[in-house]
């Protein structure tokens, strides 16, 4: 790995460091030998998370973000990985849902109008909410759902994955919101000038299972449909 993919990394993974502490320096230093790598937010009442996973050949390395309070664990068998996922989101419910067996709605747009909406969300209207996302999406069935997710969410999520191509890495962007009721997986671009955001109806266990595929194979990343 050159200088240029680790300031690619750097920039894309930890975009809040401005300047790379002693822990993100030494995750972008093991990052040379692998072949994917992926920043993990979520956070569930008490139940938070900020970690690296990074692939290898043969073995996945599971380590944390905070300097303060670092630690980090190896886990070489596809059935430990899979658990690690699911515990990383705090789902107990580890139903055997493939991606792509059912088809799923999906909405469109922009990504800042989104997040405008979500820093106001508990504090907004749920009529308002609801009226607002379908203005954005054309869509009035699943705009009223995803509003009432957004207002109500219980769990916030964010997933930053890049794979290593023949001569560059490749990156995607995630998030995922759920409530007592259900969640969305929200894809977006990982290029900041790119303003549009996917949502997409998603469990808990279909993204845990789809990042468990990912870390296996590298499909295309936390994509139920």
């Amino acid at each position: 790995m050159n200088n240029n993919d680790k300031v690619y990394l750097a920039r894309f993974l930890f975009p809040e460091a401005t300047t790379p502490g002693k822990e993100i320096s030494g995750l972008l230093q093991m990052a040379v030998a692998a072949e994917r790598i992926c920043r993990l937010k979520y956070c569930e009442g008490e139940h938070k998370q900020d970690l690296c996973l990074q692939v290898h050949k043969e073995r996945t390395i599971i380590s944390s973000i905070d300097d303060e309070d670092s630690f980090g664990y190896e886990l070489t068998e596809p059935g430990k990985v899979k658990r690690a996922c699911y515990y990383l989101f705090n789902c107990i419910d580890q139903m055997e849902t493939e991606p792509g067996c059912r088809e799923v709605p999906a909405i469109q747009m922009s990504k800042s109008r989104f997040d405008e909406l979500k820093a106001k969300a508990a504090t907004t209207n749920l009529y308002f909410l609801a009226e607002s996302l379908t203005a954005e999406t054309g869509d009035l069935v699943y705009s009223a759902q995803l509003a009432r997710v957004l207002k109500y969410r219980t769990a916030d999520g964010e997933l930053r994955l890049c794979s290593r191509g023949t001569d560059s890495w490749t990156s995607q962007h995630a998030s995922y919101i759920g409530d007592a009721s259900g969640g969305w997986l929200l894809r977006m671009s990982s290029e900041s000038a790119e303003d549009w955001i996917i949502a997409v109806p998603a469990s808990k266990a279909e993204v845990c299972y789809a990042l468990y595929e990912w870390m296996l194979n590298a499909p295309q990343a936390a994509n139920p449909e």
